[in-house]
């Protein structure tokens, strides 16, 4: 089955994800308390929040990626862009917040929401897309355990390096291929009965 997520819906989560940190992000440092206190400034700066931070995963690259297969390289990218994103909306929060008219500042709130709203941003937007890839995986498995050979090879992969546990992983997602690791051969003493990808060094 095809597991890709079109860009645009993904794009509509983020808006909401941006939209709702903030908003969370009050309700926890306000512990739900006086939040009617700063009910202007909340919807200011969830405006400021949906226009500014979705527009940054855009230049980040964030809508082009295939998230069925995000790894670590993925989540470094997501870690900066929502960073970035965290502070130009902080700095321009706070500009406003230093800003006054008529005596009153043109945003009011505790600044710990901004901490709080960059630490629920890093986790709503990296969850969504692992989500995807923990989808895809799941799709995957599906598949490949309705198309599994009657007939299945154990197999030795020989040495425990990075392209043995590579294999091994090909082996294990891809069940058509019809064969089961069932252990790795590496004369690196100090790899003898570790286990990588739940298969086990059996011997040199």
């Amino acid at each position: 089955p095809s597991t890709r997520i079109p860009s645009f819906l993904v794009f509509l989560v983020d808006i909401f994800v941006s939209a709702a940190a903030v908003v969370a992000a009050f309700a926890l440092r306000l512990e739900g308390d006086r939040v009617s206190e700063y009910v202007q400034s909340l919807y200011w700066m969830v405006l400021i929040s949906i226009l500014i931070k979705p527009a940054i995963y855009y230049l980040f690259g964030l809508y082009r990626r295939l998230w069925a297969y995000a790894s670590v390289n993925e989540l470094t990218l997501i870690s900066t862009a929502v960073s970035v994103a965290s502070a130009v909306f902080s700095a321009i929060t706070l500009t406003l917040y230093v800003t006054h008219m008529n005596g009153a500042r043109l945003l009011n709130f505790p600044r710990a929401v901004l901490a709080i709203d960059w630490l629920l941003s890093l986790v709503g937007i990296g969850g969504v897309r692992f989500s995807i890839r923990l989808l895809a995986e799941g799709l995957t498995a599906i598949n490949n355990k309705k198309n599994t050979p009657k007939k299945v090879k154990n197999v030795l992969i020989i040495g425990a390096g990075s392209a043995g546990a590579l294999a091994v992983r090909e082996m294990q997602k891809n069940s058509r291929l019809g064969l089961r690791p069932v252990g790795y051969l590496d004369d690196d003493l100090a790899k003898q009965r570790r286990q990588i990808h739940g298969v086990s060094v059996v011997g040199k």
